[in-house]
Order: C-alpha cells, then structure tokens, then sequence
C-alpha cells in the first residue's frame, strides 16, 4: 500500500522498557514526548472513568477539549483522539434512557493548516489552528467510514487494542493507589490500567507511518494505548 511505510523506516523509536538503557537522541525528543503522554493520558482516563460515579462521569465535551489540549501542548503533535469500541460509550446527561451506550464515539483533534484563511495575510501557517470531530458520528450503512471496520482506510492502529480478545476484567493490569482525603481519612482504591511496562510487548504500540491523505498531506507516526474501564 503507498499509503504506508515499514516500521523499519522509523529508527531508535522511544521504549518505556528500554528508556534507563537505550539513549534518546535529539531528533528523537516529539516522538519521547508522544510516548509520554499517550502513557500518562491512558492512565489519567483508566483512573477517573472509574473513580469516578457513573452520573460523575466526564461528559462528551470534555473529551473533545482533552484532545485538543493534547494537539495543543506540542508543534509536532499532528493529531490526538480517543476510540471507543463499539455499543461502549455513554455519557451522564443520558440518565433517562434505558439504553445509554453510543454506537460509535471517536473524538479526535488534529491540526488544520489556516494558510489560506482570508483574515491571514501572511499566507503561513500558523499552527494553531485546531479541527475536533467525532468520527463515530457518521451515516447508517457506511462500512469505509466506520473506524472499527475492515473497510476503514487507516485503522491498523484500532486492531492493535480492539476489540478486547478476552473481555474479562481479571486480564487487565491492576494498579493500587492511596489517596488521603481532606478530613483526614485514608482510601486504598484498586483499579484496572494500561498494561505495565514490564509486560510484553509493554503498555505503548507504535502504528507504521502512514500519509495523512488530504488532511495534513504528512507522513505520520503515532502510539496507541488502551484505556481500561469497567463497564457499569
């Protein structure tokens, strides 16, 4: 497929397992910063989603604004989304339905180039310059545009951590954390995260490049992580 280059092509790839051994070079330093924060992302959602009641739950908004801020935080960060698998995503505003799950929900940021936007006289890029969709949010009976089917273009990503083999809460990780609360009194609280760095092939998967046709017209390369939760 011209659409993608080998894995190969990209050298030196940061490795949480391999981090203390192997050195991070220079031209190396956005793909470390990627790495890091696909981590401490998974780790943020898999901790509050469920932490958090279900009717405390974060709302559709605030995961567009999360993948925003991702694209936001870095120059080189081209794109940012979160995936849900399918009949998986609900949100607390749908209280009074007996059915809450969202067929699809996909939000997903990523850099538009204003260059030719009327009010920019320079005729440049700007960088800043943020498009947020939802690519569940798509027709009946369009299988190419459907992120968790065969017929989507660019979905070698998805398969890495979808659809979940086992379905089975005791095959994920399990993290425990301590949390003092202002009274005073103590909480040890065990939830399911990404998988540990000791793990193989540990908690990050690096995609193979792709051309990012007729959005970016870049090649790009990106890490995915899962983001546990318990369905309630």
């Amino acid at each position: 497929n011209e659409l993608f280059l080998p894995n190969e092509t990209v050298t030196h790839v940061p490795n949480i397992q391999r981090l203390n051994i192997d050195p991070v070079f220079p031209n190396r330093t956005n793909l470390l910063h990627i790495h890091n924060m696909a981590i401490s992302r998974a780790f943020f959602f898999s901790f509050i989603l469920q932490k958090a009641a279900d009717n405390d739950e974060p709302g559709f908004m605030y995961y567009f604004m999360s993948v925003i801020s991702d694209v936001a935080a870095n120059r080189f960060i081209n794109s940012s989304a979160i995936y849900y698998a399918p009949n998986m995503s609900f949100t607390p505003s749908y209280k009074g339905f007996f059915n809450k799950t969202m067929p699809l929900f996909a939000p997903r940021a990523y850099r538009a180039d204003d260059f030719n936007d009327p009010y920019h006289l320079e005729g440049t890029s700007t960088l800043n310059t943020i498009d947020a969709v939802d690519l569940g949010a798509i027709p009946a009976d369009t299988p190419s545009r459907n992120y968790s089917s065969d017929q989507y273009r660019i979905n070698e990503w998805y398969h890495h951590w979808l659809p979940d083999p086992t379905k089975r809460q005791d095959s994920k990780t399990t993290y425990t954390i301590q949390i003092t609360h202002f009274n005073g009194t103590n909480e040890t609280f065990v939830w399911h995260g990404p998988p540990d760095p000791s793990d193989n092939p540990g908690p990050v998967k690096w995609s193979r490049p792709y051309f990012d046709c007729e959005r970016s017209n870049k090649w790009v390369y990106g890490a995915t992580l899962p983001i546990p939760d318990i369905f309630p």
